[in-house]
């Protein structure tokens, strides 16, 4: 996908027309979104979910994005399921020194794990000064917590988010890692909550997305179908 009316810019990863994307990691491009694999996965199909345009904050995602990319979440619970999984959604907004444009990560947690790595989130939460909340259904992050800093995360489809919020002033370092860690750990993968140390080369990423691409392709929306029906 090129589209000349997307605002380009040349300092953002996460933005589609940027000469930065690295488009070898692409999974599937809709007209609101794209999902992709994400750099040093914890696990295969572990993927990133973003607008295809630059949004800084959560709550700037238009409706039409919304909409959007809940059909590409339910879409890859319905995948993830076909192999035993449930799937595992987080989304962090915390001040950063670099440019922030807001994603989900996705990738899919044995259903017997999933417990455990709930407890385990909570625990590591509340040690590093987090109280996760659950959110109430349909609740926005904004809802929530305002325009303050937060992670969230949910276990499959029925379950629901847990939300907490972030002192603006506190020490970052330990909360940008502090899902996947805890996760790691709770699938018995705890050399890999660091995602520096799980970098491949481009052709072994090539050979994931392939993998993912194909797995994903009987669940993959068809949005210009829809778009015609309109």
């Amino acid at each position: 996908r090129n589209n000349p009316l997307l605002p380009r810019r040349t300092d953002c990863w996460f933005c589609l027309a940027s000469p930065k994307t690295e488009e070898h990691l692409i999974v599937s491009v809709g007209n609101e979104s794209y999902l992709a694999m994400a750099k040093g996965p914890l696990v295969s199909d572990h993927l990133i979910l973003c607008p295809v345009e630059h949004v800084a904050k959560p709550g700037e995602i238009t409706e039409d994005m919304h909409n959007e990319m809940e059909v590409y979440q339910q879409s890859l619970i319905k995948c993830f399921a076909a192999s035993g999984n449930e799937m595992l959604l987080w989304e962090r907004h915390l001040p950063t020194k670099g440019v922030s444009h807001t994603h989900y990560q996705l990738l899919p947690v044995a259903s017997r794990h999933v417990e455990a790595a709930t407890e385990l989130l909570l625990d590591e939460g509340k040690k590093n000064g987090l109280s996760f909340q659950k959110m109430d259904r349909g609740a926005t992050p904004n809802q929530m917590v305002g325009d303050l800093p937060f992670i969230r995360f949910r276990f499959g489809n029925e379950a629901s988010f847990y939300i907490a919020k972030v002192d603006p002033s506190a020490d970052m370092r330990p909360l940008f890692p502090l899902v996947r860690r805890a996760v790691a750990v709770a699938i018995g993968q705890p050399a890999r909550s660091n995602w520096k140390r799980c970098l491949t080369s481009k052709q072994e990423e090539s050979l994931m997305v392939e993998g993912a691409k194909e797995r994903f392709a009987k669940f993959e929306p068809d949005f210009e179908s829809d778009d015609d029906d309109d």
